[in-house]
């Protein structure tokens, strides 16, 4: 019996022509990203976005929606890094205005704790530290002050006693750190401040201290608030302290 010629139906090499012109013209695509100088890359640049993009559409469905997300993730994340200069910017000022000293430069060095004081004071086996300078748990959150220093020793006041009494940043609020009934607060904050519990409280330079474990509460004058603190530093048998 012979064979009959069927128009309806593409002869199978048609096909398979069309689907390796789909993958060629994907590969196109694919170096075309890439930069690389081909005739198919080429091409693909000189699409149309509309046809470019119903293009992708086909071969990677969600291309054009995951592409949408990471540029919103892109432009908040340029959002924060203007914001977090602004905030650098207030903070540098501050300082100024405090005469405090900024954040001491390079990296950090462990330290031997080699005894402690009742009221949670430190000394440590480390020399050539200033005055002032921030001790750090290995978390990174402030767990002392030094107060003194040696050649070859240190001692270091808890955060809120002593040299440890530093100024802090509640969020955007300046108040001071202060130990009182056993437990650490930020104390002078302005009146109806507005903070919330779990704002992070820094010192001026940066350093983590902690959150606020409650909204602040007038204190006993009625002309400021104070708060609580959570999460702060801990130290253990090493700390870290400036390098240099």
């Amino acid at each position: 019996m012979s064979r009959t010629l069927d128009l309806g139906r593409p002869p199978r090499r048609g096909r398979r022509a069309a689907a390796a012109a789909v993958i060629l013209l994907a590969a196109g695509l694919w170096w075309g990203g890439r930069r690389v100088p081909t005739p198919l890359g080429a091409a693909a640049a000189a699409l149309p976005r509309r046809l470019e993009s119903a293009l992708a559409e086909r071969l990677a469905p969600g291309f054009e929606a995951r592409l949408q997300a990471l540029e919103a993730e892109c432009f908040a994340l340029r959002t924060a890094a203007a914001r977090a200069d602004l905030l650098q910017t207030e903070n540098d000022a501050l300082r100024a205005l405090t005469g405090s000293e900024t954040r001491p430069q390079g990296g950090w060095q462990p330290a031997r704790v080699t005894a402690r004081a009742a009221d949670g004071g430190l000394v440590l086996a480390a020399g050539g530290l200033d005055a002032g300078a921030p001790v750090l748990d290995e978390l990174g959150r402030l767990c002392g002050v030094v107060r003194s220093a040696e050649a070859d020793a240190a001692q270091a006041d808890p955060p809120g006693v002593g040299r440890g009494a530093v100024p802090v940043l509640a969020g955007q609020t300046a108040g001071l750190l202060l130990r009182e009934g056993g437990r650490l607060q930020v104390t002078g904050l302005p009146r109806h401040s507005s903070l919330a519990a779990g704002t992070t409280v820094t010192t001026l330079d940066g350093q983590w201290v902690g959150r606020l474990a409650g909204a602040p509460e007038p204190d006993g004058t009625g002309l400021r608030e104070t708060a609580p603190l959570t999460g702060t530093g801990r130290s253990g048998g090493v700390v870290f302290v400036p390098a240099g």
